[in-house]
């Protein structure tokens, strides 16, 4: 890959930089498992779950706060009012326990951003709860290696131009790192820029992509990153 092809790469955060969706993935089971014994029979407690995230999303966003609040809504419209009240505090109690988990960097992230740094201006573009991000991010040991950092409320085509238009970076030389081919990949390939998933052994159904044009380069871990730019 030549150096000069671009001028600033971006990173997601999380599942591309540090574990994120194994934490959602385990509260699933906690929500199946707690939830799942006073639901009638024939509920899919999960399918109304996720149909309850998706709903919401417009109203509270991506992040830990509201989907702990589609947890209790789904927890109660899926036994009609029957769960206990200590179960929805055992899902409350965990959705803050995630919120103050530590951050787990994935393997290899200090280093390939600390070489591939080196060469290039990096920023860093994330979406989800402001505060709760804000604080992974100021905790993660890693933040000196952006020169920007965003939190922002959804990852589209309009908010990827409106935030590389402010920074003054010209899309076709952008390069953008992440796990989701939907919001980190799609969009910018969109724009004109350039783009590499990373996937991660989870991914949340909503950020699943079945059909698409490709035009991205695929690594299987963020640690090739540097050998594949030529770093």
């Amino acid at each position: 890959m030549n150096p000069a092809r671009f001028d600033v790469i971006g990173f997601d955060a999380d599942d591309t930089l540090w574990r994120s969706e194994d934490y959602f993935a385990l509260a699933e089971q906690l929500f199946l498992d707690r939830v799942g014994p006073y639901a009638p029979e024939g509920i899919d407690v999960l399918g109304a779950l996720h149909a309850t995230e998706l709903a919401n999303v417009p109203v509270s966003g991506y992040g830990v706060k509201g989907w702990a609040l589609s947890m209790v809504q789904a927890a109660v419209t899926a036994t009609g009012g029957a769960v206990p009240s200590a179960v929805i505090g055992e899902l409350v109690d965990y959705a803050l326990d995630m919120l103050m988990h530590p951050v787990e960097l994935l393997d290899g992230v200090p280093e390939a951003l600390a070489a591939v740094g080196s060469i290039y201006r990096l920023v860093l573009i994330t979406k989800g709860d402001l505060v709760h991000q804000q604080r992974k991010v100021s905790t993660s040991g890693i933040d000196h290696h952006f020169a920007r950092i965003r939190v922002v409320l959804e990852k589209d085509e309009l908010t990827y131009a409106a935030l590389l238009a402010e920074w003054e970076i010209d899309p076709t030389r952008f390069l953008m790192v992440g796990n989701s081919v939907r919001s980190d990949i799609l969009p910018i390939i969109g724009l004109g820029g350039h783009g590499v998933h990373i996937p991660y052994h989870v991914t949340w159904a909503h950020e699943v992509v079945d059909h698409h044009r490709g035009g991205f380069a695929e690594l299987n871990r963020i640690s090739e990153l540097p050998e594949w730019l030529g770093v």
